[in-house]
């Protein structure tokens, strides 16, 4: 058992070196303040032979602007701690709709972010991507699904994200010039 007071710092390179040192279980008894890489931190915290259990030790992910990162990786990390996981650079983050949604919007396997940039494979819907960009200034890139304008209506992305986007509307439906503009 690891018993280090609440807040203390407590790199997840040093976790991990101590979880690969016993086949048993390693506990962090207290909401310790962990730090490291992405790589560091699923070491520490999610890989089978060198992880740690902890239950509400804060986590810090530190890699540089720019560095890619898997969304499945971030929500492997939210959701071995009940504590708060932050993500402190403008990483690139990439993921299917669903695994960038896990790591960035769902209660329990979240990680805050503040200027990530997001790119989403596949097709999201609307919701999903709205969701999304409201959790990074970072630029959010998505192609969506063909839409009606009136359902493109409800997208409330920040005109710096990179969304594609078709319009379905029917043959000869009114559409203005106006609304194709806001959008």
């Amino acid at each position: 058992t690891v018993n280090d007071a609440d807040d203390a710092a407590v790199t997840a390179a040093n976790l991990s070196t101590l979880g690969g040192k016993t086949a048993g279980t390693v506990t962090v008894s207290n909401a310790v303040a962990i730090t490291g890489s992405v790589a560091e931190a699923t070491a520490a915290l999610v890989t089978a032979g060198t992880k740690v259990s902890v239950s509400d030790a804060k986590v810090t992910v530190s890699d540089a602007d720019g560095v890619g990162i898997t969304a499945s990786e971030l929500s492997d990390i939210g959701s071995s701690t009940t504590g708060v996981v932050t993500v402190t650079n403008a990483v690139a983050i990439t993921g299917t709709a669903a695994e960038v949604t896990a790591a960035l919007v769902t209660a329990g396997s979240l990680v805050v972010v503040s200027d990530a940039a997001v790119t989403i494979t596949g097709n999201p819907t609307i919701t999903e991507l709205n969701n999304i960009a409201a959790k990074t200034t970072g630029v959010v890139t998505a192609t969506l699904a063909a839409a009606s304008l009136s359902d493109l209506g409800d997208l409330s992305t920040a005109a710096t994200d990179d969304i594609t986007i078709t319009v379905n509307d029917a043959d000869d439906a009114a559409v203005t010039a106006a609304n194709l503009s806001t959008l």
